[in-house]
């Protein structure tokens, strides 16, 4: 399908809209141009400031005052000399001024994926919709976005999210999850907005890659830091991270610097280690960009192989045969890898599939095409669909689907 614009909404206007280069639009498999998304902050960001930890970069700690996550005093890390950083052995333990440590060990033992946090049936959600949740007890997740507390000094000025867990969301039987999307949001506080917000200038696209190779500790101390604070406010049931949409962006040839594969996996496999260190009850998932080349998601999914990483997530339909989008045919450019099932057997993960947000949500194609179309996406690894908007129907279309198949192998 060429030209695919997608756009992520925070509750009113947030976005995410992800570019495919014109190279792909002439059939040629390269790169995946990068994500252009779009953000605001949620309602009620910084309302509770909760003072806590971050971290720094080797060497001395970069601060902080009491209610900010900043880097002070700190031991342990990957070695070296000094404070607040990779000191010594252990971790890069550091304690901000009112918080407590977040330590990020330089390596995390692999463990077994968590392949069904919501049970096995399959869960149905919707992104938050404000206030009370009590009326959506037919739904099994909610969806949050995190990361707008990002300051332009690698800081965070609280955690939004922690209150909606313990005002919103303990009351009922819903499992949270974030879109996490910290590195987005900490270049836009660096000058560095979304693609299609800033298409002719500095951008996320074209000065993503050096951002993260200038502040790679930073980024890990903050996704350290917010796993930290949520488990506080939510220590024992399930909490899914959806990491970074469009991670691929970060390698692509618009880039200034871009990453390799394996930079942009151990990346990943860095800020999974810093969310479970520090929060054992998160489930972590990695985004699949679907309008990737074929060689791209084969390139992509092999070094994301050695992180400990839970699940896939994506937006797709539920309705176009097993591919991720509407009109995409096994001749299309990338459709021996489009498919729901590809990346299920590639990963060896399950999959949680939204239906995108703001002016590129595709609507209801999932609750609303019968249980045995739902079977099928079952059988292709999809275990869990987050119908962003709300749809009036969905209640009903979900009750109506009567028992489907298990999510869990056999």
């Amino acid at each position: 399908m060429p030209g695919r614009f997608r756009i992520s909404a925070f509750p009113l206007i947030s976005a995410s809209v992800f570019v495919r280069g014109l190279s792909v639009l002439l059939g040629v498999a390269v790169i995946a141009l990068g994500a252009c998304q779009t953000s605001v902050l949620p309602n009620d960001a910084g309302a509770n400031p909760d003072p806590g930890t971050g971290g720094s970069p080797p060497g001395a700690g970069q601060g902080g005052s009491t209610g900010a996550l900043g880097g002070g005093p700190g031991s342990g890390g990957r070695a070296g000399a000094g404070v607040g950083g990779r000191t010594g052995t252990g971790g890069r333990g550091v304690t901000g001024a009112g918080g407590s440590a977040v330590v990020v060990p330089p390596s995390c033992t692999a463990t077994a994926p968590s392949l069904n946090p919501f049970g096995c049936n399959m869960a149905w959600g919707m992104n938050n919709p404000g206030g009370s949740l009590a009326s959506y007890n037919y739904l099994q997740f909610m969806s949050y976005w995190i990361g707008s507390e990002a300051r332009a000094d690698g800081t965070l000025s609280g955690c939004s999210a922690c209150n909606w867990l313990t005002r919103n969301v303990a009351p009922t039987n819903l499992i949270p999850v974030y879109y996490a999307y910290i590195i987005g949001f900490y270049g836009h506080a660096n000058g560095l907005p979304d693609g299609n917000q800033a298409p002719n200038g500095p951008n996320l696209t074209t000065g993503g890659a050096n951002l993260i190779r200038n502040n790679r500790d930073k980024i890990i101390q903050m996704y350290g830091s917010y796993a930290a604070q949520t488990r506080a406010a939510w220590s024992s049931k399930p909490l899914v991270w959806l990491l970074e949409g469009d991670f691929v962006q970060y390698t692509g040839t618009t880039q200034a610097n871009p990453l390799s594969y394996a930079e942009l996996a151990q990346l990943a496999a860095d800020i999974s280690c810093a969310i479970k260190t520090n929060m054992p009850n998160a489930v972590v998932a990695i985004n699949h960009s679907t309008w990737n080349a074929n060689n791209v998601t084969n390139a992509y999914w092999a070094a994301m192989s050695g992180v400990n990483y839970d699940m896939v997530w994506t937006s797709g339909v539920g309705n176009a045969n097993g591919f991720f989008t509407a009109g995409t045919t096994a001749t299309s450019y990338n459709g021996g890898t489009a498919t729901y099932a590809y990346v299920h057997r590639l990963t060896g993960r399950t999959m949680l599939v939204d239906t995108s947000f703001g002016l590129s949500a595709s609507g209801d194609s999932w609750s609303n095409i019968g249980a045995a179309n739902v079977n099928a996406r079952i059988a292709d690894g999809v275990v869990a669909i987050n119908v962003t908007s709300q749809e009036p129907a969905y209640a009903g279309n979900i009750a109506a689907l009567g028992a489907l198949s298990t999510t869990c192998a056999p």
